[in-house]
C-alpha cells in the first residue's frame, strides 16, 4: 500500500500542539506551586529545579528526535513503498518474463506444429506426386503394351490376310493352270481325233477306191448294177459320214458345255473363295478396331477407376484423426458397401495387421461413416460403379506418421 504523505504535517502539528500544552500546564502549576505557602514537612524534601531554557532545550532535543522519527519513519515509509514498487515493478518483470516466454513457447510449438505439417504436407503432396507419376507411367506403359499388342495383331493379321491372298493367288492359279491343262488336254484330244478320223476317211477312200477298182476290174459287164450298188453305198456312206460328224458335232458340243459348265463352276468358286477371303479381311479388321476401341475403353475405363480410388481415399484421410497410439506400419483393410448414389451402406473390417490397435481400426472405420457419402462416384456410369464399387475394399496404411 502506497503511503499517504498528508498525515505527516497535521501529525507534526498536533505533537508540537501537544509538546505546548504540556509546557503550559507545567507553567501553571510551578507558578501555582509558588504561591501557595509552603508547608513544612518533617521530612526533607530534595527538589530539581527546572531551567526553562534547558527545558526548551531539552523539548527541543524531544521534537528533533520526533522530526527525525518521522523523518526515519517517512525514509522508511519511502524504502518500503520503494521496495514495494520493486517487488511489484520486479512481479510484473517476471510476470512479463513469464508471459513472453510462454509467448514464445507457444509461439516456438506453434511454429514446430506448422513446420511439421508443412512437412507433413510437403510430404503428402510427393508421395501424391510420385503416386501420379507411377500411375502415369504404368498409364503409358500399359499403352505402350496396349499399342505394341494391336501392332503386332495387326502385323499378325495382315501377315495371315497376305499369306491368304497369297495362298488364294496360287490356288486361282493352279485351278486357271488345270483349266489351262484339261483345255490343252481336250484339245489333243480333239486334234487326235481328228486326226485319227482322218486317218480313217483316208483308209476307207482308200479301201473304197481299191474296193471300187477291184469292182470296176472284176465286174465291167456289171458297170450298171455296180454303178447302182456304188451310188447306194456313195449315199451310205454320206449319210453315215453326215451321221457320224452330226455324232462328233453333238458331241463337241457336248464337250464344250461341259468346259464352260466347268470353267463357269471354277470361276464361280473362285469367286465365292475371293468373296470368302475379302469377308474374312473385313472380319479381321473390324475385329482389329473393335479390340482397339475395347482396349481403348478399357484404358479410359481404368483412369476413372484409378481417379475414383484416389478421391476416395483423400476423402477418408481428410475426415481421419490420427489416435495417439497410432504408429508406421499399421495396415486396416475394410469392405465398404455403397450404393450408385456413392452413399456408405455399411463398413467392415476385413483384415487387420497383428500391429493394428482397436483405436486405430476404430478411427479409420469411424473416417468412414464421416464421410457417409462420395459424391463424385455417383458421375461413373452403371456398369463401372457395379463392376468396381458395389462392394469396394480399401486398405488403409498411413505411411506420414512421425513414430
Amino acid at each position: 500500500m502506497k503511503l499517504d504523505h498528508t498525515y505527516i504535517l497535521p501529525s507534526i502539528f498536533a505533537l508540537i500542539v501537544h509538546v505546548v500544552v504540556a509546557f503550559i500546564v507545567m507553567s501553571e502549576w510551578q507558578n501555582s506551586s509558588q504561591r501557595t505557602p509552603p508547608v513544612q514537612v518533617k521530612q526533607r524534601v530534595e527538589a530539581t529545579l527546572i531551567d526553562l531554557d534547558s527545558f526548551l532545550a531539552q523539548q527541543k532535543l524531544v521534537d528533533s528526535a520526533a522530526d527525525k522519527k518521522a523523518a526515519d519513519k517517512k525514509a522508511a515509509d519511502k524504502k518500503a513503498a520503494d521496495k514495494k514498487a520493486a517487488d511489484k515493478k520486479a512481479a510484473d518483470k517476471k510476470a512479463a518474463d513469464k508471459k513472453s516466454a510462454d509467448k514464445k513457447a507457444a509461439d516456438k510449438k506453434s511454429a514446430d506444429k506448422k513446420s511439421a505439417d508443412k512437412k507433413a504436407a510437403d510430404k503428402k503432396a510427393a508421395d501424391k506426386k510420385s503416386s501420379d507419376k507411377k500411375a502415369a507411367d504404368k498409364k503409358a506403359a500399359d499403352k505402350k503394351s496396349a499399342d505394341n499388342k494391336a501392332a503386332d495383331k495387326k502385323a499378325s493379321d495382315k501377315k495371315a490376310a497376305d499369306k491368304k491372298v497369297a495362298d488364294k493367288k496360287a490356288s486361282d492359279k493352279k485351278v486357271s493352270d488345270k483349266i489351262a491343262a484339261d483345255k490343252k488336254s481336250a484339245d489333243k484330244k480333239a486334234a487326235d481325233k481328228k486326226s485319227a478320223d482322218k486317218k480313217a476317211a483316208d483308209k476307207k477312200a482308200a479301201d473304197k477306191k481299191a474296193v471300187d477298182k477291184k469292182a470296176s476290174d472284176k465286174k465291167a459287164a456289171d458297170k450298171k448294177s455296180a454303178d447302182k450298188k456304188a451310188v447306194d453305198k456313195k449315199a451310205s456312206d454320206k449319210k453315215a459320214a453326215d451321221k457320224k460328224s452330226a455324232d462328233k458335232k453333238a458331241a463337241d458340243k457336248k464337250s464344250a458345255d461341259k468346259k464352260a459348265a466347268d470353267k463357269k463352276s471354277a470361276d464361280k468358286k473362285a469367286a465365292q473363295k475371293i468373296a470368302e477371303v475379302e469377308q474374312a479381311l473385313d472380319s479381321l479388321l473390324d475385329e482389329e478396331e473393335a479390340e482397339t476401341q475395347a482396349l481403348e475403353q478399357q484404358a479410359t475405363s481404368g483412369e476413372a477407376v484409378a481417379s475414383a480410388v484416389n478421391y476416395m481415399k483423400d476423402e477418408i484421410i481428410k475426415k481421419w484423426t490420427r489416435p495417439a497410439n497410432s504408429r508406421n506400419g499399421m495396415v486396416v483393410e475394410l469392405v465398404i458397401h455403397l450404393v450408385p448414389t456413392g452413399e456408405v451402406v455399411d463398413v467392415e473390417v476385413s483384415y487387420r495387421d497383428p500391429s493394428a490397435t482397436d483405436a486405430f481400426v476404430a478411427s479409420v472405420e469411424n473416417a468412414v461413416k464421416r464421410v457417409r457419402r462420395f459424391d463424385k462416384l455417383s458421375q461413373l456410369n452403371s456398369v463401372l460403379f457395379e463392376t468396381n464399387f458395389r462392394r469396394f475394399t480399401v486398405r488403409f496404411r498411413p505411411e506420414d506418421l512421425r513414430l
